[in-house]
């Protein structure tokens, strides 16, 4: 069990370079799809705007000062990332 939340963050990076590694393994003969880093970061955000929206039963003001960005920014980021595919009920 974690101590700290450098324990907590260092989890997250080892567990997301277990997966990339994984994933890349995968695609050992070169056919690695281009735009990897733009769906890390799409899927890294969906999840994090649908557990943050949530944990704050939807409430964007909420979210948006948990994340530390402005609520508009949330607004703006889960409409490009399509609001059907952001759950947080």
């Amino acid at each position: 069990m974690p101590n700290t939340i450098v324990d907590l963050e260092m989890g997250f990076s080892k567990m997301v370079e277990k997966h990339l590694e994984r994933y890349l393994a995968l695609h050992k003969g070169g056919n690695i799809p281009p735009g990897l880093y733009y769906r890390v970061l799409e899927e890294v955000e969906r999840t994090l705007f649908n557990v943050t929206l949530k944990y704050s039963n939807g409430n964007r003001l909420k979210a948006a000062q948990i994340l530390g960005i402005n609520r508009n920014t949330l607004r703006k980021k889960t409409a490009n990332l399509g609001e059907k595919n952001i759950q947080y009920s």
